[in-house]
């Protein structure tokens, strides 16, 4: 069952302590959406998709709408996919499907960033990629990045793909910068991949994975994660982010059948 956060940044505004790292905005979200869902699936709250509720049935809400008075111009939609072995192209496409219906203003994902669970496994790297590739051929995607990967995966990819990497997110820990880092940093400049930095305490989906279990009492899906994040890219500002997590334990969301939930 496919779980869009909503816009976690008023949530976490009213809870300045639970923003500290992406792991606690989606343990928190997903916390008060399963609140929500027990004490009958009401979709007022703060967070959730006001295009549909959790339990997979249509909203009367319509799509999300961006802040009035920003052109669309300046509006810029960023994707992270992080990815596993059990990742298939249908789980992509359908992530992606989602975002773009649920901001109907915005016709395409500006960047599509993609994290493995192995940031050395450039098999997986090379199988996923050309999937992303494929989005942006349809003109879903403008441009494919990396988050994180490491230099023994960059060489085979750039040799492979046909749509090169135009974006690369590192993440940033402000006690030190690795030789890797330096290193990372010497390859994007020669091939002219635009580097910016990242704070998402996590890395993979397992790592997601060991975190909920005992905070949430859930297993997510291994096959999909997205983060998605809406910019104001004159100002430099985040508009909206939220999550995509796919949950396995779907006895654990309602104390009713999802047919009965009002929404």
């Amino acid at each position: 069952m496919l779980i869009d956060t909503g816009d976690v940044q008023p949530y976490c505004q009213l809870y300045p302590d639970l923003k500290k790292t992406s792991t606690e905005e989606i343990t928190a979200s997903l916390a008060l959406r399963l609140t929500q869902l027990q004490n009958g699936g009401s979709c007022n709250g703060t967070i959730c998709s006001t295009r549909q509720c959790i339990c997979g049935i249509s909203c009367s809400g319509g799509p999300s709408t961006l802040p009035p008075g920003i052109p669309l111009e300046n509006i810029n939609l960023q994707v992270k996919l992080y990815v596993s072995e059990k990742t298939t192209q249908d789980d992509v496409n359908k992530a992606i499907d989602y975002i773009l219906e649920e901001f109907k203003d915005l016709s395409t994902v500006n960047s599509l960033f993609i994290s493995t669970t192995d940031a050395s496994d450039k098999e997986l790297l090379l199988k996923c990629w050309p999937w992303l590739e494929d989005l942006a051929k349809s003109g879903k995607v403008q441009n494919l990045g990396l988050s994180d990967p490491r230099c023994s995966t960059i060489q085979p990819l750039i040799e492979q793909c046909e749509i090169w990497p135009k974006g690369m997110q590192l993440l940033f820990k402000c006690e030190h910068i690795s030789d890797t880092c330096i290193d990372l940093l010497k390859l994007a400049n020669y091939y002219k991949i635009r580097t910016t930095i990242h704070r998402d305490d996590f890395s993979n989906i397992h790592e997601l994975r060991k975190s909920l279990k005992p905070a949430l009492g859930l297993e997510i899906s291994e096959s999909c994660l997205a983060k998605y994040s809406i910019f104001d890219s004159k100002r430099k500002v985040i508009l909206k982010k939220g999550y995509l997590v796919d949950i396995e334990d779907v006895d654990r969301l309602s104390k009713q059948e999802s047919a009965d939930l009002e929404c």
